[in-house]
């Protein structure tokens, strides 16, 4: 199995406190449906029978809780105006406005009252906040990171196509580097934008989804900032929790080799030929597990790269072990991601022989080992791999 860090996209909310009929904690939304007769073109069940419904949710944090309603109206496609109003649980909380068949616009209650216009003719930019300065900035990141995104998606669709029609390498090359360069934007405005945010809620939003796509290092980096920035904010704090929680049980997961001898290990590499784990003593050799499939290891990749590039001239190479099942595959990501030196795999997913051997439930994993085949670090990423390799290669 692949373990990342996708359910943390589902962490956007805080912990709801006591439920609260107090005035003080009210919200209303108003505005307007603008262009409402060009709705069906991209939603065509919005209208029925001449109505449109819309609803007011809060959402709750918790697994299996369902959206709190506020709020629900119906109003004629003439009218144009609603207005929804509820109670809520306190302010800096996330909600959602739903238009019934259609779309679903994320809001923050940093204010009691706020417009939302919806413009059914504008489809990139299709709503406006008024009155809510978090709600404001989480319709901005929302629209920046979709298109940013879709950046990438399109690079990436582009890449497999030209893989599919067999392209030549020089091709593949470039397009390569421009999904690289997109996914590198990308990752930079979501790092930029949780520095810059002042909203713990709006934080949590984003950083749901930075988890798909920062390096490791990157996400506890922002994490690691975000609740020291927020030290009250309960979903900030349960996020770190959850997370440390995660590593602890990818840890418990693999092997703890630490201090012990490496185990012989014999592999094929892409020719055919076995290539032994002891043959590197002599050596400090990082043990690296990873596949061509799974996505934090392809993310983990650019770290071991430079760790590579830095210190390969001190004693220091690199065994790359696969648990791919397909050698194409297998070699179509080595060879973009540049990872230029020895591998091996028996292509043979989780029943490989170094599952067996390491003991290891989860990739990325590796093993550092010293000339004599002793591990001295495991489970080396972002920053500490290079930190450790400074420290032994000294």
């Amino acid at each position: 199995m692949n373990y990342s860090l996708r359910w943390l996209v589902l962490m956007v909310v805080v912990m709801l406190a006591a439920c609260s009929g107090n005035k003080e904690n009210e919200l209303e939304v108003k505005g307007k449906l603008e262009h409402v007769e060009q709705i069906g073109s991209s939603y065509p069940g919005a209208v029925s029978q001449g109505r449109i419904k819309l609803a007011l949710y809060e959402i709750p944090y918790g697994d299996n809780q369902q959206p709190i309603l506020l709020d629900t109206t119906s109003i004629h496609v003439s009218q144009e105006s609603y207005r929804l109003k509820g109670a809520t649980t306190g302010s800096g909380k996330l909600y959602n406005l739903s238009i019934e068949n259609g779309p679903l616009l994320p809001l923050i209650n940093d204010s009691k009252s706020m417009t939302v216009n919806i413009d059914f003719s504008n489809k990139s930019r299709f709503y406006t906040v008024k009155g809510s300065v978090a709600s404001e900035q989480l319709k901005d990141f929302i629209f920046t990171y979709s298109d940013e995104r879709t950046a990438v998606e399109q690079r990436m669709q582009a890449l497999d196509s030209l893989k599919h029609f067999k392209a030549p390498d020089s091709a593949i090359f470039a397009a390569t580097n421009q999904k690289n360069q997109a996914l590198d934007k990308l990752n930079a405005y979501l790092k930029n934008f949780l520095v810059n945010t002042n909203q713990g809620t709006l934080a949590s939003f984003a950083l749901g989804r930075a988890a798909q796509t920062l390096p490791i290092s990157d996400f506890e980096a922002s994490l690691n900032q975000l609740t020291q920035k927020f030290p009250q904010d309960s979903n900030l704090l349960d996020i770190k929790n959850k997370y440390e929680t995660y590593k602890q049980q990818q840890a418990a997961r693999s092997g703890n080799w630490l201090g012990k001898p490496a185990p012989e290990l014999v592999l094929p590499d892409a020719s055919g030929k076995n290539i032994a784990l002891s043959s590197f003593k002599g050596k400090f050799v990082l043990v690296d597990f990873w596949a061509s499939w799974c996505g934090p290891c392809r993310a983990e990749n650019p770290n071991v790269v430079n760790a590579y590039q830095q210190f390969r001239n001190k004693n220091f190479t690199i065994l790359g072990v696969s648990l791919d099942r397909t050698k194409g595959k297998w070699l179509e990501a080595i060879k973009e991601d540049q990872l230029t030196w020895t591998h091996v795999s028996d292509l043979a997913y989780w029943d490989s022989k170094a599952v067996a051997t390491f003991g290891f439930t989860g990739i990325p994993f590796n093993v550092l080992l010293d000339p004599q085949g002793t591990v001295i670090a495991q489970d080396l990423r972002g920053s500490a791999l290079e930190e450790k390799l400074k420290e032994v290669l000294q």
